[in-house]
């Protein structure tokens, strides 16, 4: 496994990174909108991408773009 990511696992909580967050179709329901969660993904992911579900719907989201909220 990559050491990037390795920096969330399964059931960890995050927010986007506004640093870091590009925008895409999806943000318009609600994509990086208050805090998501680290899910196993029904798929595999690159090593730089995550599954997160956030509170209006999930989305594969770049690592890069996210910070680890403490619980």
């Amino acid at each position: 496994m990559n050491e990037s990511k390795a920096i969330f696992k399964v059931g960890d909580y995050v927010k986007k990174n506004p640093e870091t967050w590009i925008s895409n179709d999806f943000d318009s329901w609600g994509r990086g909108e208050g805090i998501g969660q680290i899910v196993e993904s029904p798929i595999p992911t690159s090593e730089e991408e995550v599954d997160v579900r956030w509170p209006n719907g999930r989305c594969f989201e770049m690592i890069s773009q996210l910070l680890r909220v403490e619980n």
